[in-house]
């Protein structure tokens, strides 16, 4: 099994939990645009394509699956939200469920990462 992909989403989704930081407390600039559907970015149509077959034998798979799909609205309605509410209470504890559900998705990668690795030896 290739695990490559897994490794390589891995960095892509911490560099989004960096860039939404980053811009919701207005260090980056981030458009709507810049955020592609869960099923176009490059991950998405890795997942779509092969990945969800190739690691069907794994049960984190599920969850990975709905949880990048959550991932990317999340960062949609971030990106969508007034500074005034990303300032509030509210807004500050949106962005941590964020924080909170990409570190719970890089977990599940990882984890599927660790065991198709054993297999392989």
């Amino acid at each position: 099994m290739d695990v490559a992909h897994i490794q390589v989403a891995i960095i892509g989704h911490l560099q989004w939990k960096s860039k939404l930081s980053d811009f919701f407390y207005g260090v980056g600039d981030l458009t709507l645009s810049q955020v592609p559907d869960h099923a176009e970015c490059d991950f998405g149509k890795w997942l779509y394509s092969s990945g969800l077959q190739e690691f069907s034998g794994y049960q984190e798979m599920t969850s990975v699956e709905s949880l990048h799909k959550s991932f990317h609205e999340k960062i949609k309605y971030l990106v969508k939200m007034p500074i005034e509410k990303r300032k509030s209470a509210e807004g500050k504890q949106a962005l941590q469920n964020f924080k909170a559900d990409c570190d719970t998705f890089i977990k599940l990668l990882e984890t599927v990462q660790a065991k198709a690795s054993k297999e392989s030896i």
